[in-house]
């Protein structure tokens, strides 16, 4: 069997189970998501598992059982505590730990676990009975081999209508602009506060050069800062208010375009995307530093994001 621990927000989660779901696949096994339900200790990064409002596949289980991993697996457990630890000393997001998973991970792959927070670091299912993975798996690369079966299973399952439904399908071009703000804007994650105002006003110049038929839908988990703050730069602009993650999720896949946040919220909306024409925006760092990410794909045009960062150039 394959267990997964699920983390952080509905875009984190999203990874998880595309990880685990491709992995299961790949290797004809049994899926089971752990849902620890961190939110009940006050994490801020940790909401509760919104993964039951999309099309997944009944073949995998969500087991609510905060202490599954360490009765249950327990070899496993030991190992993921000793990683976290052992990163968390030294600064989880202060630094790229993508070389030392790397390097730990055939090691990890024989105990039966795969330990992944950042890049891509491919895994070994190896011949443990049960497998532990944990980590937030934030590439593509993950689960290429099986892109057509995660996108059919990570869509909302209720069907869109409404108001705001029906104005994303009447406009002419319609634009996702997604701002992350929350958990963003504490002190202590500083590294994460990189696509400032200028950012989504050099953005959305670039919209209107691209396409002056567009239309700008903004999305927020602080829709009244954005109205304050957001630059528009005369295209015609919509804000919504803040609705389920999912169902928000649903409407933002009606866009054409997306300039994005350096969120994973922000990358599965204009994943999902199914617009021939589909065109996305996207800060040239993900971090305030020189932290790397393997989130980023072919055609997304780079913008400046920070005094740090480079201008205008394409992604390769």
């Amino acid at each position: 069997m394959i267990y997964a621990e699920l983390a952080g927000g509905l875009g984190n989660q999203m990874f998880i189970y595309a990880f685990a779901r491709a992995l299961g696949l790949r290797c004809g096994e049994g899926v089971t998501l752990l849902d620890r339900q961190d939110w009940r200790d006050g994490a801020p990064a940790h909401t509760v598992c919104a993964l039951g409002a999309l099309n997944i596949s009944p073949a995998v289980e969500i087991l609510a059982d905060p202490g599954f991993a360490k009765s249950h697996l327990p070899r496993q457990n030991a190992a993921k505590a000793l990683m976290i630890k052992y990163e968390q000393r030294r600064g989880l997001l202060a630094r790229d730990w993508h070389g030392f998973e790397a390097a730990a991970a055939p090691l990890l792959n024989t105990l039966g676990l795969h330990f992944a927070t950042d890049g891509y670091t491919p895994a070994r299912r190896g011949k443990s009975k049960d497998f532990l993975a944990w980590g937030y798996f934030q590439s593509e690369k993950y689960f290429a081999d099986f892109a057509d079966v995660i996108k059919t299973e990570l869509r909302c399952k209720t069907p869109l209508a409404g108001a705001y439904a029906a104005k994303l399908r009447a406009a002419d071009w319609p634009v996702c602009v997604h701002l992350r703000r929350g958990d963003y804007q504490k002190p202590e994650n500083a590294i994460l506060q990189v696509c400032t105002p200028a950012y989504y006003a050099r953005a959305i110049a670039a919209v209107k050069a691209a396409r002056p038929d567009a239309t700008l839908f903004v999305f927020s988990d602080d829709i009244e800062w954005a109205q304050t703050n957001l630059t528009t730069c005369g295209l015609p602009a919509v804000f919504l208010p803040r609705g389920e993650a999912a169902a928000d999720l649903a409407l933002m896949q009606l866009c054409h375009g997306f300039v994005v946040s350096n969120s994973t919220y922000s990358w599965w909306a204009q994943y999902l995307a199914e617009s021939p024409d589909k065109q996305v925006w996207a800060p040239d760092r993900w971090y305030a530093h020189t932290k790397d990410s393997a989130l980023y794909l072919d055609g997304w045009k780079l913008i400046k994001a920070s005094p740090l960062g480079e201008a205008g150039r394409e992604a390769d």
